[in-house]
């Protein structure tokens, strides 16, 4: 019998999961969450199990990878005691044999074994912090796979045990994380620390620029094309600009209207709405097409010194992720590329529009979409450029002192659903903190009371935004931004605007959270016999 036992709680927040492992039967033990420093209400119970239980499977992948991984060190340690080395044993190592052992019980291929143990052998041997997020549910297994993959290049074994090290303390502080932004935090730091795991990628990819035609059956067949992210960016980018100008009564998705648009263009034959009005209002010329095609940009925000070629800190590509400094360079080479310089100092002196303080600076603009890559709403991959500018704390445009200020510390982007669903549905409550080492979070809290927390995504690319310090009143101050407002049961007669009122409601129940999240904090460190620090 083997037992193995989650560790603390991940990502989660599931303490105590388990698998057992008999010659009988696989037992799974998953806890439902319980009260932590807070009770949580049923609904909030139900919605944490749903939604995280799949990370035990990060342990039952990990107790694999360990079975797998004790049978290949078997496999090696018995080749070594041989020591025959010949044409067929060096087809036929331990890798091979111990996949192949695995494909013909498992019933899978050759292939897709042999990436199991290769992965089984990268979780003990390669990156074992980051296979610690796994067993410990903090990342799921699919996330690993990828980790693996984007690790794959990096052969400087000191290096490689930085860069897992690395991954691991980013993935466990950032909060908040999901497929994309596991994928971009690895990409970050394997593009500074190894440049040429990166380039060769990049290279290889280069290299390998191509259109596949794949038939698929009849009726259909399908067109690939590689190339660069930037070029691919632009590519999607026209098309959606061609779409753009059916009606709306054109019967066809958006899918079918990319894939009859991409053929038109590269066949050179004029793309059409297909609702068959009389009334048609589409916009299809090439003078329409074009004005929309001129409007397209691809957004890149990088570090002076990386530009200057004396730092290798990776810049990030608007609807893409973090690119190599050697990949922005040549960016910024490009005929067709404008650089602006963003100097955030000039946030200290001014954030918003000296004659309406509801609109940002564009310099607070730029900063905030760099700052946070995608939408803000955690689990959303929206690109920020492509989402709309939101005041956290509502601006009150009829009395502008009594809202929320258009600042750094409560600017964030969100995409047209998320910023609707705060601002119409019932329940929802968001909130963005600036810590005290200058790191900007925010808080999504459901319905249901659940709140998760994260990181502003590229807080490692512009970290010292967060320390630039705020002109405006500390809305939390007793008086300082909502004077003459009382409590309901002493006013009869409304006294503050329906924006008032929410705001006044948002902040008790971001301070209830906070409390919340400080008493948790604490009994969890009480719990490991720490000071809750």
């Amino acid at each position: 019998m083997a037992v193995v036992t989650m560790g603390p709680a991940g990502r989660t927040g599931v303490v105590g999961a388990s698998v057992e492992v008999t010659d009988e039967v696989i037992v799974m033990c998953v806890p439902r969450p319980e009260t932590v420093g807070r009770p949580r209400s049923d609904d909030a119970a139900a919605l944490l199990f749903a939604a995280h239980a799949e990370s035990v499977g990060g342990l039952l992948r990990w107790y694999r990878y360990q079975a797998v991984y004790g049978l290949l060190g078997k496999r090696m340690a018995q080749a070594d005691a041989t020591g025959a080395t010949d044409v067929f044993t060096r087809v036929y190592d331990p890798l091979c044999q111990v996949a192949a052992s695995y494909a013909t019980v498992a019933g899978v291929r050759q292939c897709t074994a042999e990436r199991f143990v290769e992965a089984a052998q990268a979780c003990f041997e390669r990156i074992p912090a980051v296979g610690r997020l796994l067993r410990d549910g903090v990342i799921t297994a699919a996330w690993f796979q990828r980790v693996v993959e984007q690790t794959a290049l990096v052969d400087d074994a000191e290096l490689l045990a930085f860069i897992d090290a690395e991954i691991a303390h980013r993935l466990t502080t950032m909060g908040g994380l999901s497929a994309r932004r596991v994928e971009d935090a690895v990409a970050a730091i394997v593009a500074e620390h190894d440049r040429d795991a990166v380039t060769v990628t990049r290279e290889q990819a280069k290299a390998a620029k191509k259109m596949v035609i794949n038939p698929l059956n009849d009726t259909a067949s399908e067109v690939i094309v590689t190339t660069t992210p930037e070029d691919a960016l632009l590519c999607k980018d026209a098309i959606d600009a061609v779409i753009a100008g059916v009606c709306r009564h054109d019967p066809r998705t958006r899918g079918q209207l990319r894939a009859d648009a991409a053929v038109a263009r590269m066949a050179g034959v004029p793309f059409a709405c297909e609702c068959q009005r009389d009334d048609c209002g589409a916009e299809l010329s090439e003078a329409q097409v074009a004005a929309r095609c001129a409007r397209i940009v691809v957004h890149v925000v990088a570090r002076q010194e990386t530009l200057d070629g004396v730092s290798a800190v990776p810049a990030v590509m608007d609807g893409h992720g973090p690119i190599s400094a050697a990949h922005v360079r040549d960016l910024v080479a490009r005929p067709d590329a404008v650089c602006r310089p963003l100097n955030v100092a000039d946030l200290a002196d001014r954030m918003c529009q000296p004659g309406n303080r509801y609109r940002p600076t564009a310099v607070l603009d730029t900063a905030v979409r760099g700052l946070f890559g995608t939408c803000s709403w955690a689990g959303c991959d929206r690109p920020a450029w492509r989402c709309e500018l939101d005041h956290v704390t509502e601006f009150d445009h009829t009395a502008p002192a009594t809202g929320g200020p258009t600042c750094l510390c409560n600017l964030n982007p969100k995409c047209t659903f998320h910023h609707g669903l705060k601002t119409h549905a019932d329940g929802w409550l968001d909130d963005q903190i600036v810590d005290a080492n200058g790191v900007i979070w925010t808080e999504v809290t459901t319905p249901e009371g659940v709140t998760v927390r994260q990181q502003a995504a590229n807080t490692w690319l512009l970290p010292e935004l967060g320390l630039i310090p705020c002109s405006h009143p500390d809305p939390t101050a007793s008086g300082a931004t909502r004077a003459g407002i009382g409590h309901a049961e002493q006013a009869p007669e409304r006294s503050s605007s329906r924006v008032q009122a929410k705001h006044r409601y948002r902040m008790q129940r971001r301070a209830a959270n906070r409390r919340a999240r400080e008493a948790e904090a604490a009994a969890m460190a009480a719990a490991d016999g720490q000071p809750p620090f």
